[in-house]
């Protein structure tokens, strides 16, 4: 009994070895999302090291200078090219020019023949010609294939402006000139005081209409940028006021024609007010005037 209890077991065992179900193999799931998005960082750190890269090697050529040398040279290889096939500059004709130095003016051009003519920027040309005193406005044209075509207006004086011991002549825009030869402009009204250059075309304008004043004209004076002072023959010295210059000139107008401004015996006349004039005459005239008054009977 003993033998058959044991085998029993023996068969028992081995029968739930085989019928035992064996544990089943563990797999890991791949998680698909989350290795995408780790490639996309990936790609985002290379862009940026690649665009870092890229940056700093374009910066180091810069610095070297490469750009700039590479520029240069096709610049240079596109003259040759235009040049052999004749656009190149033979003749500069400057019209206008009066009292523009000529060696000022080539200096300021920068053109020499053999230049190819597409490398001369008319409008360069011309803002460099505008900054000599003398030329008010310039026109610069390209005639192909090889001539640089100028055209000049010169400033036109109309008054020599006296300032701090020197003279300047004084344009129509009432930009001042610096010049030395300005006598050699003729007989040109004197204008006198800071900021009288930008009052004069103003000032001379209005006195066309009032030619009395004129012919006994001396010198104006820009009296503190304010107001006008006009120094007449012999002397004289007119007080204007700006806010009524039409009505003192006018009263200025007629004292002369009618004489009653006297040299020798008036010393000043204000004109300020536009209501009344008064006349500062001098002391021997006042002594005049008395004696006469007492002599005359009661």
């Amino acid at each position: 009994m003993r033998l058959n209890q044991a085998v029993k077991e023996q068969l028992l065992s081995v029968k739930r070895l085989y019928k035992e179900p064996q544990k089943p193999t563990v797999r890991r799931k791949v998680n698909k999302k989350k290795n995408a998005r780790t490639l996309r960082v990936y790609a985002d750190y290379s862009k940026a090291f690649i665009g870092v890269a890229a940056i700093i090697a374009v910066a180091i050529l810069w610095l070297l200078g490469y750009p700039e040398r590479l520029y240069t040279e096709s610049l240079h290889k596109l003259d040759k090219a235009v040049t052999s096939l004749g656009f190149k500059v033979d003749e500069v004709i400057v019209q206008g020019r009066s009292n523009t130095h000529h060696q000022d003016l080539m200096k300021i051009l920068q053109i020499k023949r053999g230049d190819s003519i597409f490398a001369i920027d008319p409008q360069q040309v011309r803002f460099r010609l505008e900054k000599l005193e003398w030329i008010r406005h310039a026109t610069v044209i390209r005639r192909l294939p090889d001539i640089i075509q100028i055209k000049i207006e010169e400033r036109q004086p109309i008054a020599i402006w006296q300032h701090q011991g020197q003279f300047n002549l004084v344009d129509i825009d009432g930009t001042a000139i610096i010049t030395k030869n300005y006598k050699h402009y003729g007989v040109l009204p004197l204008v006198i005081g800071e900021g009288a250059p930008q009052k004069s075309p103003e000032i001379l304008k209005t006195l066309a209409s009032y030619p009395m004043v004129q012919k006994n004209l001396q010198a104006l004076s820009r009296v503190r940028e304010r107001r006008w002072n006009l120094h007449l023959v012999g002397g004289i010295l007119v007080k204007l006021s700006d806010n009524a210059i039409n009505q003192g000139l006018s009263v200025l107008e007629k004292l002369l024609l009618e004489h009653r401004l006297s040299v020798g015996h008036v010393l000043e006349v204000d004109l300020r007010s536009p209501e009344r004039y008064f006349l500062k005459v001098t002391p021997e005239t006042i002594k005049t005037i008395n004696a006469n008054r007492k002599g005359k009977p009661a």
